[in-house]
């Protein structure tokens, strides 16, 4: 008999006595084949969710978890080091279980420092999932029922000395389903927030037999370095956020673009759809890049000196010392007056460029800051023929000379630009007009940058520039076709981004939205300069398209993701409209807050108007029931926020705004990047296009009008549903008005309806659902269930 040797406080007794009254053995079952009674005594272990019988503290834990992938095509494998340490003062007994996908076969399994050696087993997914249950009726924690639908990989027993640490590796294999090149990869973890304190860190080696398509996952932030056009390198920098990591590469296919479908529930033909694509390459030295016109605008006002002005020009030097030969750039700095270092652009040679750069030099800062009469200034000169003209506008703070109201300053800008120049524009400090630079940045389908006080002007402003590099698609559009019937094309609707910023050497674009009865037919996604085949109108070869089959057919609960991402870029669309109509001071509109508040609610995407929402005393039926006007007190509330945050168009408040619409994640794992330490500091973040956006679902991570991080945990989203904790219970989104409503069904943990239920869900793909510890009260089957899980 295997026994434990931790010494067992009282609340652990009575635990081991409620276990064993209730006879659940499994001595004789396939998964403890190496036992002759039952090992409630083990304390059993899993990276992805800590298990302990209820009352008592694990001894024997898990501090780190390291994932090294390699996919080569359609085959993946994973190598896992896990790191135990026993923090008791006698020797632990000790098994392993992982979830592994379905049709994974074991390569290796070893622990370092034993004399006998240890094994492992496989078990397929219908034995494992009768092993979840039976450490899940053990333990009396529903914790593993997420799990149920994968196979498992489970260890012997094997001794934990106390204060020791030892390390497991295991290596396993599976091959992957290819669809049109597109593999996916899934490491299973937790969907817990309460499982997030282990350490994890995961790096991913891919090779391809032909070109190298889109990688991205939109599960989790991710960085790249490519190798070389078969192969890849992908860090995962960030895993604090729970859940499954999930990555889709396209390999072997020379295809530069992907879709994904998600039905709707009623209707297949009808769902969500994200298109995929990367622009390619271009090599510099063939001579194929259009040449750029750079208008480089400083301000050069008093709040600008010292390290600030230093680190300003530095960024102009850098800039112009990396354009290319036959480029144009333009000098206007400015603070009362504005000045120019010539009356129009200067094509860059090996003589203008040292005069150029000197100029810059002689910059210095005093006055105040004349902002419209420089934008004005810069948007409104000529344009030299054959180039993609651009703005990079740099300032710290508010106008304060000549015009300084932000409607008509950012109308008269949009006026001045006749020329269609982009305008990046790149705010200093908390001292700058937000939503001005943002909106001047979107008339021009430009981006907006923002610099914390502590952070280096110099390298945002080069990030920024190096993704300008190489022009490949002008102006570029999105449709889609049936590839066999023409004249008809495919209803799409609500697709976001509404209009799509230039694509650049190696830029991603990113396209999501909602489809209407699609006929069952092949259809075409395409993002370029025309449609796939046809003519360019001034030139007689065939435009730039990067292009995507797929059929109504493929559509799939898997890529449930995709609605979320639908509905994450949707909020921020809206949020953005609202909050540049604020200029003027005028209420949000009405419609536009009752849609946020509908998609922050049905899809679980916390925005800093609707983050009242997560409140445990904010009941579900609260935020649907409708007030006089027929509106929900949620849709009332967030009109409130936005009314007040509205009015904030600098300081930190406004920083904070514009940092939750841009992904505080990415802005992370950017900062993350430009540490010299950091093992990725070689690596590049995915982007999608000029405005940025790397695809991955958002964090319920918010920045505070402090501009401190918030991190909501009164949330849990996954396929199906999302899940609100209201006063101690998980309650789904999907009851609605109904959330206080008496149950249809009641279930309680351990009941034979109960392991029912479980299988239901994993049918389902939800079975998520009921992996928490507290009442559990949700839709299932047009029917109210409550599930009464342990505390």
């Amino acid at each position: 008999m295997l026994v434990t040797h931790r010494a067992q406080t009282r609340p652990a007794k009575r635990a081991l006595q409620i276990i064993a009254a209730a006879t659940l053995m499994f001595a004789g079952s396939a998964a403890a084949q190496d036992s002759t009674e039952p090992d409630l005594g083990i304390d059993v272990l899993m990276p992805q969710r800590s298990i302990r019988p209820a009352g008592e503290a694990l001894v024997t834990t898990i501090s780190a978890v390291d994932v090294d992938v390699r996919l080569s095509n359609t085959l993946a494998t994973t190598h896992i080091e896990i790191m135990v340490e026993n923090h008791g003062s006698s020797t632990t007994q000790a098994r392993l279980v992982l979830p592994v996908p379905e049709g994974s076969t074991i390569r290796s399994f070893g622990i370092d420092g034993l004399g006998d050696e240890p094994t492992a087993k496989l078990l397929p997914r219908e034995e494992a999932t009768q092993r979840y249950n039976e450490i899940v009726r053990k333990m009396i924690d529903p914790g593993l029922l997420e799990f149920v639908g994968n196979a498992m990989i489970q260890s012997s027993v094997f001794p934990v000395e106390p204060g020791e640490a030892r390390t497991m590796t295991i290596v396993y294999e599976q091959s992957l389903d290819a669809h049109r090149g597109r593999v996916e990869y899934v490491l299973p973890r937790s969907a817990s927030y309460t499982n997030s304190s282990i350490k994890w860190s995961v790096d991913i080696d891919l090779e391809s037999v032909g070109a190298m398509g889109p990688v991205f996952s939109p599960s989790h932030p991710i960085v790249s370095k490519i190798v070389s056009d078969r192969s890849m390198k992908v860090g995962v920098p960030m895993l604090n956020e729970p859940g499954a990591f999930r990555l889709y590469a396209v390999l072997g296919t020379d295809d530069a673009a992907t879709t994904l479908l998600y039905p709707d529930a009623d209707n297949p033909r009808s769902g969500y759809f994200m298109f995929v694509a990367d622009a390619p390459l271009v090599d510099p030295s063939a001579g194929e890049l259009m040449p750029r016109e750079v208008t480089i605008v400083m301000d050069r006002s008093g709040s600008m000196s010292g390290e600030k002005m230093d680190q300003a020009r530095e960024s102009a030097k850098q800039i112009v010392s990396g354009m290319r030969l036959g480029e144009y750039v333009h000098i206007i700095d400015y603070a009362e007056d504005v000045r120019s270092f010539a009356d129009g652009p200067v094509e860059i040679t090996k003589q203008s460029r040292p005069n150029i750069l000197a100029y810059i030099d002689n910059i210095q800062s005093r006055g105040g800051t004349n902002l419209h009469d420089a934008l004005v200034e810069a948007m409104s000169a000529s344009v030299t023929e054959n180039t993609l003209p651009m703005v990079l506008f740099l300032t710290d703070g508010l106008p304060t000379i000549g015009e300084t109201n932000e409607a008509t300053i950012r109308q008269h800008a949009k006026d001045a630009n006749t020329q269609g120049r982009r305008v990046f524009a790149f705010g200093v400090g908390y001292d700058v007009n937000v939503p001005l630079l943002d909106g001047i940045s979107m008339d021009t389908k430009g981006e907006s940058t923002f610099v914390l006080p502590d952070e280096d002007v110099e390298m945002k402003v080069g990030q920024v520039f190096d993704k300008l590099d190489g022009p490949v698609v002008i102006d570029p559009k999105f449709g889609s076709m049936y590839t066999k019937i023409r004249g008809t094309k495919p209803d799409l609707w609500m697709v976001e981004p509404t209009e799509i910023g230039d694509l650049f050497s190696g830029s991603r674009v990113i396209v999501v939205g909602r489809y209407n009865d699609m006929l069952d037919e092949p259809a075409l996604m395409w993002v370029g300069d025309t449609e796939p085949g046809q003519i360019k109108l001034d030139k007689s070869e065939k435009g730039t398209n990067l292009a995507a089959r797929y059929h109504p057919n493929e559509a799939s609960v898997r890529n449930s993701f995709v609605a979320r991402l639908w509905a994450q870029r949707r909020m921020d669309s809206l949020i953005y409209q609202i909050r540049l109509a604020g200029a003027d001071g005028s209420e949000p509109d009405k419609e536009l807050v009752d849609e946020i508040v509908r998609l922050s609610l049905e899809h679980g995407i916390m925005s800093e108007y609707t983050a009242f929402l997560a409140e445990e005393d904010f009941g579900i039926e609260t935020a649907n029931a409708p007030m006089e006007d027929g509106r929900s007190s949620a849709a009332g509330e967030a009109t409130g926020q936005i009314q007040v945050m509205n009015s904030q168009r600098s300081g930190k408040s406004a920083f904070a705004q514009t940092a939750n619409r841009k992904n505080a994640d990415a802005e992370m794992v950017q900062s993350s990047l430009e540490a010299d330490e950091s093992e990725y500091s070689d690596y590049s973040i995915q982007l999608s296009g000029a405005a940025g956006g790397g695809g991955a679902i958002k964090a319920n991570t918010l920045y505070d009008d402090q501009m401190n991080r918030v991190q909501i945990q009164t949330i849990q989203r996954g396929h199906g549903s999302t899940m609100y904790k209201k006063m101690n219970q998980w309650v789904d989104a999907g009851l609605g008005v109904h959330a206080d409503a008496e149950p249809e069904i009641t279930i309680a943990f351990g009941d034979d309806e109960y392991w029912a239920l479980v299988d239901d869900l994993a049918a389902q793909g939800r079975q998520w659902i009921i992996a928490n510890r507290g009442d559990v009260y949700f839709m299932n089957h047009s029917k109210r269930v409550l599930v009464r899980n342990p505390k």
